[in-house]
């Protein structure tokens, strides 16, 4: 399955099929997210996060480039960008029993305002938590 989605604005990407644990294997999907050019955009982990062994995340910025692959559980972090895409990509090679999903906030801080990492992520756990409403994928909200 393949899929791309572009974004204006803070995010929350739930993987496909989140609610039952499992996505189809062989996914590729990618997601843009582009907000406001005085932001900086804050990505927050969900706590629960779980990948098949095979499967990899991919996160770029004009500066960076960040890689997670199977059980490397990914950390908050601040982009220092206002555009980023997330590659998703899925195998069946190591599937996990338990099945897998995951969750990943990008939220645009505006450059005036100061706030760390940590405060952001503290902030939206509880939205991430929420999870997606049926087989939602992009849930926007705004701040």
């Amino acid at each position: 399955m393949a899929c791309c989605y572009y974004v204006n604005g803070s995010v929350i990407i739930y993987s496909h099929n989140y609610n039952n644990g499992s996505y189809l294997p062989n996914t590729h999907c990618e997601y843009i997210i582009d907000v406001d050019d005085d932001c900086n955009l804050h990505m927050c982990i969900e706590m629960d996060f779980s990948m098949d062994g095979g499967d990899a995340i991919k996160i770029k910025t004009l500066d960076l480039s960040i890689d997670y692959r199977g059980d490397k559980r990914p950390f908050n972090a601040n982009l220092n960008s206002n555009k980023a895409s997330l590659t998703f990509e899925s195998d069946s090679s190591e599937s996990l029993a338990e099945g897998s999903k995951w969750a990943i906030g990008f939220v645009c801080i505006p450059e005036n305002s100061y706030k760390t990492v940590c405060e952001v992520c503290d902030e939206l756990a509880d939205l991430i938590a929420e999870g997606p409403e049926g087989d939602e994928v992009v849930k926007q909200w705004f701040r």
